[in-house]
């Protein structure tokens, strides 16, 4: 059997296959092969390129959930920073605007949430918070443009560089590691090298250097040569366990001068400064946890401090001495 394909000019024969014998059927079967191959190309053909693009989709997918696992990591990572930073902040603020008696707004300064709160409300809370800082800080100025020299007369530094030392025991009612009984600490002892320099927290007047008497003051007369400043009608801060002193009573002191080094201290037999600030409240001097008055020091332990200077004012089992005031 022969197949023949004519054009319609009918010129010549443009194609022929001769089926005859088994070279036929060859050609038959090659050709049925080829027709079905031919028709199941378009849909294999269509289910490869499918594939590819669905694989090409699901890598752009991928792509895509890593670069905003990036930008949310990044973004989170920026939030943390910033309410650190805030954090670092409140405690500043609320400490300062104590310092200068404003207790309102430092009190609505530390009762504000902070970083604690829920993920969801974070970014409500920071700017609740930093409308809260805005007002502080604006009384804070306008106090400081009332009182020119209030900044000044503040103690806010510690009597040592902020890597110079370190600071034991606790503010407050504490059990005496002489006596075993409860004793109350209106400061704390530093611990620091012998011999190194101690500086005024602040602006003032010398109002006593030496040692001091039992009779004249019992609870000072363990700290031995003690040097006591009066900041104006703000604060007296004292200097205790000195092993020499630089200024003498009278003397004029600015923030940062040098009123002596440290000593060793005859309870504990190692050198340590004894340092108190006591603020005046309504005419009368307290006791305070003497961190509040170191600025730079912006632990979670400072803020606490804070909340807990907030209430009633600390009324110590002794008075101020009155050679100090």
């Amino acid at each position: 059997m022969k197949i023949q394909w004519h054009p319609a000019s009918g010129k010549r024969t443009v194609f022929s296959i001769d089926l005859e014998g088994r070279g036929g059927s060859r050609v038959l079967l090659a050709a049925g092969t080829c027709a079905l191959l031919w028709l199941a190309l378009p849909p294999a053909l269509g289910a490869v390129l499918t594939r590819w693009r669905r694989g090409l989709a699901e890598a752009e997918v991928v792509a895509l959930n890593a670069r905003r696992r990036e930008a949310l990591d990044l973004a989170t990572s920026a939030l943390r920073q910033a309410g650190q930073r805030l954090e670092s902040d409140r405690v500043l603020v609320g400490r300062i605007a104590w310092l200068y008696g404003l207790r309102p707004a430092a009190r609505r300064v530390a009762a504000a949430p902070g970083s604690g709160v829920a993920e969801p409300d974070v970014l409500e809370a920071s700017e609740r918070l930093v409308a809260l800082l805005t007002e502080a800080v604006s009384a804070i100025e306008t106090e400081e443009r009332r009182d020119t020299a209030l900044a000044a007369l503040t103690p806010s530094i510690a009597p040592f560089p902020d890597t110079g030392w370190v600071a034991t025991g606790e503010f407050g009612w504490r059990l005496s590691r002489i006596t075993g009984e409860s004793e109350y600490a209106a400061g704390l002892d530093l611990a620091a090298p012998r011999g190194r320099p101690v500086f005024a927290s602040a602006d003032g007047v010398v109002r006593w250097t030496g040692p001091v008497t039992f009779r004249g003051a019992p609870a000072y007369f363990r700290f031995g040569k003690v040097v006591a400043i009066r900041h104006g009608g703000r604060a007296v801060t004292l200097y205790g366990n000195l092993e020499s002193v630089s200024v003498r009573r009278g003397q004029a002191v600015r923030r940062g001068d040098r009123v002596g080094t440290v000593g060793e201290s005859p309870w504990f037999g190692a050198p340590r400064l004894r340092y108190e600030v006591w603020p005046t409240w309504d005419g009368e001097p307290y006791p305070i946890d003497p961190r509040l008055a170191i600025l730079t020091d912006r632990s979670p332990d400072a803020l606490e401090a804070l909340r807990k200077a907030l209430g009633s004012p600390a009324r110590p089992p002794f008075a101020l001495p009155a050679d100090f005031r």
